[in-house]
C-alpha cells in the first residue's frame, strides 16, 4: 500500500517536468518595440526562434498592417544557441516600424511557417504552434502595441529622424557669369531612421530680377543595413536678368532627432555670384567719311603718283600677310601649349583624386580644346563624346553620379575617391587622342531640368 502510494507521488511529480521538457523543444523569443514612437520614426523589433525539432524551409507569412510600414533589415540562420544549459539551432530576425498615423496602434502577430519532421506530434510543440494540415507548423510572435506620437508644433513642419546630411552642388561653378547664365543647383537631403516620404520639399523663395524654374523632385531609399535611409533630391535652375549680386538663397532644414529628442537645424549656406553684363559685342563697318573735315580739290594723278600708290598697297598687303602669319603660328603653338597644360591639370586633379577638381579640369580642357562649342557642366561634355568613346562617356556619369547622387555618399570614403580618378584618368586619356571634325549641333542655353537616371542612380 505504502509503495502504490510513493509511485502515485512519483507520476504527478514528473508529469510538469516532462511537460516542461516538450515546450522547451521550440521556443520563440520576441523583443518588442519602443512604447512610444513619433509619427515617421523607425522603431525596431527583433523574433529569435530556437529550435531542438530540426524545422526546413522557415517563411515569414506576409501581413498587412494599417497606417504602418515593416521592413525586415537582417535575417540570421543556421547558427547556435544555448538556452537554460540546452544546445538550439538559432534563427533570428530584425525588424523596423514605421507608423503613419498618431494614436495607439495595436498590431497583430508575425507568423512562421516552416518544414516539419514526419514523426512531430503536438506532445513536442508548446500550444502557442499549430500542426498544418501540409505536414508543417506555424508559429506567432505576441501581438502588441505601441503609442504613436504626433511631432511638436513647427514652422515648417518637422520631420524624425535619427541623422541628417545636406548637400548642394552649383554649375557653372564660378564666381562670376554674363546676365541670362542658366545656373543649376542640385539639392540633396540625406536622413537616417525615417521614410523618404516624410522629408520636406526645399523652399526656395523668391530673387528679385530672377528667373526660377524648379526642377523634379526625387525621393528614394539607399540600400542600408542596420536602418532606413531616406532621400530627397531637387533641382532649381536660376537665370539672373540683370547685373549685380546674385545670391543663392541658404537652405535650412530643421528635424527632430529621436536620439536626443531635441529640435535640430541643418543648413546649406548661402551662394554667392557676381553677374556681368552682357559681353557680345556686333562688329560694324564704317561706311561715311568724316564730313568734318574741310574740302580740298582733287588734282589729277599723274603717272608717279599712280606707281608711288601701288607700291605703298603693295607693301601694306605684304605687311598684312606677314602679320597674318605670325598670328596663326603664335596661335597653332600657344593653343598646343594651353591644351598640354590642360591634360596635365586633369591627370594631377584624377591622381590627387578630388572629385570636384577632376570635374573643373575636365571642363576647362573641353572649353578650350573644343572652344565653339559651349560646356556648362559634365553632361556638355558626355554628349560631345556619345558614340566617339562609350568609356569616357561611362567615367563620366560615375563622376556626376559621386558629385550629385542621391544614392550613394561613398564621395566620404578616401578609397572610392582614389579609384574614382584613377578610372577617369584612364579614360581621359584615350579620349584626349580622338579627333573630333564634325560639326556639334549647339544645345539650347537652358540645361535640362529633369537628369537622367543614370546620373544620380542609387
Amino acid at each position: 500500500m505504502v509503495g502504490l502510494f510513493l509511485l502515485i507521488i512519483f507520476i504527478t511529480a514528473a508529469c510538469p517536468v516532462t511537460a516542461t521538457a516538450a515546450q522547451q523543444r521550440l521556443l520563440l523569443q520576441f523583443e518588442p518595440p519602443l512604447k512610444e514612437a513619433y509619427i515617421g520614426q523607425e522603431t525596431y523589433f527583433q523574433i529569435r526562434l530556437l529550435d531542438r525539432i530540426g524545422l526546413k524551409e522557415i517563411g515569414l507569412v506576409p501581413v498587412e498592417w494599417p497606417n504602418a510600414d515593416i521592413f525586415l533589415h537582417q535575417k540570421i540562420q543556421n547558427l547556435s544557441a544555448v538556452h537554460d544549459g540546452i544546445l538550439y539551432d538559432l534563427n533570428e530576425w530584425r525588424f523596423s516600424l514605421v507608423a503613419k498615423s498618431a494614436g495607439t496602434m495595436t498590431f497583430p502577430p508575425l507568423c512562421f511557417v516552416a518544414d516539419a519532421p514526419t514523426l512531430i506530434s503536438d506532445r513536442d510543440l508548446p500550444n502557442t504552434v499549430k500542426i498544418l494540415s501540409s505536414s508543417q507548423v506555424q508559429i506567432c510572435a505576441p501581438p502588441f502595441s505601441i503609442d504613436v506620437l504626433p511631432l511638436p508644433a513647427h514652422s515648417p513642419p518637422l520631420f524624425a529622424a535619427t541623422s541628417v546630411q545636406l548637400f548642394d552642388g552649383v554649375v557653372p561653378k564660378a564666381s562670376s557669369i554674363p546676365v541670362g547664365t542658366p545656373i543649376k543647383r542640385s539639392l540633396l537631403l540625406a536622413a537616417k531612421g525615417t521614410l523618404p516620404v516624410f522629408l520636406p520639399d526645399f523652399q526656395m523663395g523668391k530673387i528679385n530680377q530672377t528667373r526660377i524654374y524648379n526642377g523634379k523632385t526625387e525621393r528614394s531609399m539607399p540600400a542600408s543595413k542596420d536602418s532606413l535611409s531616406a532621400a530627397l533630391r531637387q533641382t532649381v535652375v536660376f537665370i539672373p536678368q540683370q547685373p549685380g549680386e546674385l545670391v543663392l538663397p541658404e537652405i535650412k532644414v530643421f528635424w527632430l532627432n529621436t536620439q536626443t529628442n531635441q529640435i535640430e537645424t541643418s543648413v546649406i549656406p548661402a551662394y554667392t555670384l557676381t553677374v556681368l553684363p552682357d559681353q557680345k559685342t556686333v562688329s560694324k563697318t564704317k561706311t561715311a567719311l568724316k564730313e568734318a573735315l574741310p574740302s580740298e580739290r582733287e588734282k589729277p594723278d599723274t603717272p608717279e603718283k599712280k606707281g608711288h600708290f601701288e607700291n605703298k598697297v603693295f607693301l601694306a598687303v605684304m605687311a598684312f600677310l606677314c602679320v597674318l602669319c605670325v598670328i596663326f603660328l603664335f596661335k597653332f603653338f600657344e593653343k598646343r601649349r594651353i591644351r598640354y597644360r590642360l591634360v596635365k591639370s586633369v591627370e594631377k586633379a584624377c591622381l590627387n583624386g578630388e572629385p570636384d577638381q577632376i570635374s573643373d579640369a575636365i571642363l576647362a580642357w573641353a572649353s578650350a580644346v573644343f572652344f565653339q562649342h559651349t560646356f556648362r557642366s559634365l553632361a556638355d561634355v558626355r554628349s560631345l563624346f556619345e558614340g566617339r568613346s562609350d568609356i569616357f562617356v561611362q567615367r563620366l556619369a560615375e563622376l556626376e553620379m559621386f558629385l550629385y547622387g542621391t544614392g550613394r555618399f561613398a564621395r566620404h570614403v578616401p578609397m572610392a575617391k582614389e579609384s574614382l580618378g584613377k578610372n577617369v584618368l584612364n579614360a581621359f586619356l584615350q579620349a584626349e587622342q580622338i579627333k573630333i571634325s564634325k560639326p556639334w549641333a549647339k544645345k539650347a542655353m537652358l540645361p535640362d531640368l529633369y537628369p537622367t537616371d543614370d546620373h544620380f542612380s542609387s
